[in-house]
């Protein structure tokens, strides 16, 4: 990977990549540390680490590092920042993976299938290193035509449905269940999905469908838990869809999700070009592929797979340029910058884009509100 000028995109970039046990890696990660002690880029760091929800990765891949004898020596408060967020995310999962095994249980009991998504689902098939991915609550794709039957299993399991959370489920379900602890006050959560909680426009803007997901959809137990999992392919599709629609490329967990992925499984790249064609979705992962290619040259996608499918259009190569990888680390969802408005612009259909284009007065005047 060749130096970036920032030394602290350097290193969460390095981060992002870092092969465990790879004592090459964790030498030029303690090298990309090396002006990390001055205070404006230390806080810099801190900053990004923590919005972009690294934190519990930086802890295991400095830990790493320290084992292989390349300590990255970094500032004190940084690796207490990190260490102590990595113990409060062991935590958080811990809970999490006993109110999960309960959900599914109680599911498969009824029959009714259920796809982990995210996280939880990433942490447990696909991390190398466990403790490095942390999450806040354990999301779960079921078929519209199964909620009922769900929202009966999971009050019965002791689960309390929160109506007055964001709605995107029809009755008699809800989208969010909690699960009390007894006598602790703390309570894990279960998210439902039958689609991807995305804007709805992006329903129109593309043709993507969950349908799609359960025709290929696969058993799989993990740690003890029995549940339906994507096809690798579509993980990759959607975890890229997810970083894109949802946060504007601004999670680079969601890149490191990614890596780990690609590293674990056996990937059938033309049926992946092919279902991301399918869906019309080349607009949002082609640029998280040029973006993963960017932090971990290593990568193992084939040559040729993100020219085949980035569009040429003007507006995506407008995006590019106002969000380059580099700028990435200090990217916020929620900004109200050029590539955020530039953003509304991307489709694979071109009436969708000038569609967008319209809307940019009203995306506008919703300003904050809306990014």
């Amino acid at each position: 990977m060749r130096r970036m000028e920032n030394p602290a995109t350097d290193f969460l970039f390095r981060a992002t990549a870092h092969r465990f046990g790879d004592g090459e890696s964790a030498r030029e990660l303690a090298r990309s540390a090396e002006r990390l002690n001055e205070p404006a880029l230390a806080r810099d760091l801190l900053r990004n680490a923590s919005y972009h929800e690294l934190e519990p990765l930086l802890h295991a891949v400095v830990v790493d590092c320290m084992r292989s004898g390349h300590d990255p020596g970094l500032p004190q408060d940084l690796l207490d920042a990190w260490e102590e967020a990595s113990a409060r995310e062991s935590a958080r999962t811990a809970v999490i993976q006993f109110g999960a095994a309960k959900a599914l249980k109680a599911l498969e009991e009824a029959g009714i299938g259920a796809i982990p998504l995210k996280g939880f689902y990433l942490a447990a098939r696909c991390y190398e290193r466990k403790s490095a991915r942390g999450f806040r609550d354990l999301d779960l794709l079921v078929r519209e035509e199964d909620l009922g039957g769900l929202h009966r299993s999971l009050l019965d399991a002791g689960f309390q449905p929160a109506p007055e959370r964001p709605s995107f489920v029809p009755a008699p379900a809800c989208t969010v269940y909690s699960l009390p602890l007894a006598e602790s006050g703390m309570a894990m959560e279960i998210d439902i999905h039958v689609g991807m909680h995305w804007p709805a426009e992006y329903e129109r803007r593309t043709s993507f469908r969950a349908s799609d997901i359960w025709d290929e959809a696969v058993a799989e137990r993990v740690e003890g838990m029995a549940f339906l999992a994507m096809r690798p392919e579509h993980l990759v599709i959607t975890t890229l869809l997810d970083v894109a629609v949802n946060h504007r490329y601004a999670r680079l967990v969601k890149f490191r999700d990614v890596i780990e992925t690609l590293r674990s499984r056996d990937l059938d790249w033309n049926k992946l070009v092919e279902d991301t064609r399918r869906w019309g979705v080349r607009s949002f992962v082609a640029p998280g592929l040029l973006y993963l290619c960017r932090m971990d040259p290593s990568c193992p996608v084939p040559s040729g797979v993100v020219d085949s499918l980035l569009p040429s259009y003007a507006f995506m190569r407008a995006f590019l340029r106002a969000l380059p990888a580099e700028a990435l680390p200090s990217h916020r969802s929620r900004s109200f910058s050029p590539a955020n408005l530039l953003f509304f612009l991307l489709a694979d259909d071109r009436r969708e884009r000038y569609r967008g284009l319209a809307y940019i007065p009203k995306h506008l005047l919703k300003g904050l509100h809306r990014f």
